[in-house]
């Protein structure tokens, strides 16, 4: 069900929520004024049972079917067509409820899997992301690079100017960092301003490459954007996935390798 209406398209789905309701806002006016107009027919039908002798026999008007068969006629139609309406009213009430839970199940799913700020994988996508990769690349004998990130002086920006302003460093720093690679590889929120790289298909000279075209970009963000005296930086350290390790494993290493390498800087 979720499929069919488009879980994978927020925007799709709330289009087709907003459809949903003009109609059921329409069918509730031809509701309304079809029970208005079975009041009419009904109240007519019970006046003339009431008044057979003088609704029945004038000389302009001659009928051939007794006015009660009439009557309960008329009424068994009317009540089948209020059912019908009424049964195509709850149908599409349904739907709506389907598109809605829809719509929330695709919220939970994108507020689970991206970061908020950054536009990134959050961290509590990461051990499926970074199984899958794994598996890949030892299924295929390929290798694969992690490499952790770390704002350099993130702590004096947030303390002098306020965590809005850290949000808006993580948020231009991490566009920075992901115009720098590429359409397969991933990039995700791994801690307050840590992010780690998931580097597929890459080796160690591809992996020299990377850290050195992010840590220019970055170099020139902070020229173009620096605030106040503070200058901004990244620390980086790559690690190359060993088969037969475990996804702790590899983190663990990844970010031991970072660390190194902002004491060193």
């Amino acid at each position: 069900m979720p499929s069919e209406f488009g879980v994978n398209d927020p925007g799709r789905l709330q289009g087709r929520i907003k459809q949903e309701l003009k109609r059921i806002e329409y069918e509730s006016h031809a509701l309304r004024a079809l029970l208005i107009f079975c009041a009419l027919i009904l109240g007519c039908g019970a006046i003339s049972l009431l008044f057979s002798h003088r609704f029945w026999h004038q000389s302009s008007f001659v009928i051939r079917v007794p006015p009660l068969v009439l009557f309960v006629t008329m009424l068994v139609i009317m009540v089948l067509a209020l059912y019908l309406v009424r049964y195509e009213s709850e149908v599409r009430k349904l739907r709506l409820l389907t598109l809605q839970q829809a719509l929330t199940a695709q919220a939970d799913h994108v507020a689970r899997t991206f970061d908020a700020v950054t536009n990134v994988f959050t961290r509590n996508f990461l051990s499926s992301l970074l199984k899958k990769e794994i598996a890949r690349a030892e299924r295929n004998n390929r290798p694969l690079t992690l490499m952790m990130c770390d704002i350099d002086n993130f702590k004096r920006v947030n303390d002098r100017y306020g965590h809005l302003m850290g949000d808006e460093i993580l948020a231009q720093v991490a566009g920075v960092v992901k115009s720098c690679i590429r359409g397969c590889d991933h990039v995700v929120r791994y801690g307050g301003d840590e992010f780690l790289l998931i580097l597929p298909e890459t080796d160690a000279a591809g992996a020299a490459i990377v850290r050195d075209r992010i840590l220019q970009r970055v170099a020139e963000w902070d020229l173009a954007n620096r605030i106040g005296d503070i200058p901004v930086s990244l620390s980086l350290g790559f690690y190359h996935h060993v088969p037969g390790q475990t996804v702790e494993q590899d983190l663990a290493e990844v970010d031991s390798r970072m660390y190194a390498e902002k004491h060193v800087g």
